[in-house]
This record gives structure tokens, C-alpha cells and sequence, in this order.
């Protein structure tokens, strides 16, 4: 009987240490819109690359389907669609569909920029293990009102946005060893709002790319600081064999 016990304690340890490990939520927090616009494509040969890194990242490498919620120009011109069609990701621009959880659900990836959307289904969602790209920058209503439109959002991930324009121009250099600026060493940018990390304590949130004491670009992982499962399981068998000679000294005695 002790032996079953100390064998099920230590199943359900691994149970509880396991789950929720298999699907991260994740967010990149870019501080302006034109870097996947159009005009992003024209300036800067990197944007594409940029771009297929992002999708890449939120996916685990296979194809996407993905929901631009905007109609904004950074997130509905040509050069952006063509890239995403290329890579084999579905890639929707609505503003028309019901945002709410169970709708953007159906996405792997939510598309922000401009249109204001609602931050509750955005925690909810991201914390269920969706993914979003939101820019800044956009000028709809000013740097304040635009900040303080997603930071409800952003504030739960330890991210935040920037209360003021950064006036921040072109490409700009994107020195970083995250994976999603694989290939890239340079953005095109203009004129955003700071992306900011609120907790640096925090290595789940984090800003990547700055300049001149202006973050042009952040990510939120809830994968970092969670132990690999290797180790998960190295250290709950361990508890489990723990438990059981505990047992059996207990029933020697």
C-alpha cells in the first residue's frame, strides 16, 4: 500500500508540474506601425525576415492562422499579406469579426495596431496561450490616450507603452539575440511610443531593442523562468522517492 501511495503522490506532482507547460502565450510589443508597412518593405530589406521570425516564433516554426484586427496601414498593406501567404500562414485582415475570446481563439495570433480592442479578452487570451503582435506609433488620439488603450493589457505581461511620441526615425539598428531578430539588423521605425518593461525583475517580459533610452521593441514569454521538463521530472521523481522511503521508514519504525 505505501508503495502505491508514494507511486501516485508522485504522478500527481508531475501532473500538476507539467500542465500548462506545453503552450505559452507570448506577446511582441513593436513601438511603431510603419515597420510592417509598406513603406517598412521599401525601406528596410530585413522587414520580411522580421516578419516570418515573428510567426515563426508564435507558431513553433509550422503555419499560422492569423487575425490582423486593424485597419490600419501598418497591418493591411500588400508586402505584409504576400509574406505571410508565402510562409503558408492564413492571414486575415477584420475589424468585423466579434471580439471576444472565443472568436480570436480560433487564431494562433492576434495583429494590433490602432483599433482599440478589448484588454480583458486580450489578458484572457494571451494567458490561454495566444499570441499578439501589437505596434504603436499609430496617432490615433495621441501618445497618452494610445498608451493608456493597451496598457491595461500590457501592464498584466509586465509590458507597457510609452505615454509620449519617441520621435524615433528610420532603421534603426535591432541588436539581439532573440530568435525573432534572427537575420535582422535593422527596422524601419517613425515616431512611436516606448515599449517598456515595468518589472526588469521579470525575465518573462523583456525589452530588446533600444535606442538612446527609447525601447523600440519588446517580448513577453511565459515559457521563460519555467524549468524545462527534464528537469520538472528529475526533481518530482526525486520528491516521489523522497515520499516512498519516507513511507517505508515510517512503516519499519
Amino acid at each position: 500500500m505505501f508503495k502505491k501511495t508514494a507511486v501516485t503522490m508522485c504522478l500527481t506532482l508531475l501532473g500538476l508540474g507539467t500542465s500548462g507547460l506545453s503552450h505559452a502565450g507570448k506577446i511582441v510589443l513593436a513601438n511603431d506601425e510603419w515597420t510592417l508597412s509598406n513603406s517598412g518593405y521599401a525601406n528596410n530589406a530585413n522587414t520580411g525576415t522580421f516578419v516570418n521570425n515573428v510567426a515563426d516564433w508564435f507558431t513553433g516554426g509550422s503555419s499560422g492562422n492569423f487575425l490582423a484586427y486593424s485597419s490600419n496601414f501598418g497591418l493591411v498593406q500588400s508586402g505584409l499579406a504576400n509574406t505571410m501567404a508565402t510562409a503558408g500562414h492564413s492571414w486575415t485582415v477584420s475589424t468585423g469579426v466579434t471580439f471576444d475570446l472565443a472568436t480570436i481563439s480560433a487564431y494562433d495570433a492576434v495583429y494590433l495596431a490602432g483599433n482599440v480592442a478589448d484588454n480583458q479578452v486580450l489578458i484572457d487570451y494571451v494567458n490561454g496561450g495566444g499570441n499578439v503582435y501589437l505596434a504603436g506609433g499609430t496617432g490615433w488620439g495621441g501618445p497618452l490616450n494610445e498608451a493608456n488603450s493597451w496598457n491595461t493589457f500590457l501592464n498584466e505581461f509586465g509590458l507597457g507603452f510609452g505615454t509620449f511620441y519617441n520621435g524615433v526615425c528610420c532603421n534603426m539598428a535591432t541588436i539581439s539575440t532573440h530568435e525573432i531578430f534572427d537575420g535582422v539588423s535593422s527596422l524601419y521605425q517613425n515616431n512611436g511610443n516606448d515599449s517598456i518593461d515595468i518589472n526588469v525583475t521579470d525575465p518573462s517580459a523583456q525589452v530588446l531593442v533600444s535606442f538612446a533610452g527609447h525601447g523600440l521593441y519588446a517580448v513577453y514569454d511565459s515559457s521563460v523562468g519555467v524549468p524545462a521538463p527534464a528537469s520538472i521530472f528529475i526533481m518530482l521523481f526525486g520528491l516521489g522517492g523522497l515520499a516512498l522511503r519516507r513511507t517505508t521508514d515510517g512503516k519499519a519504525a
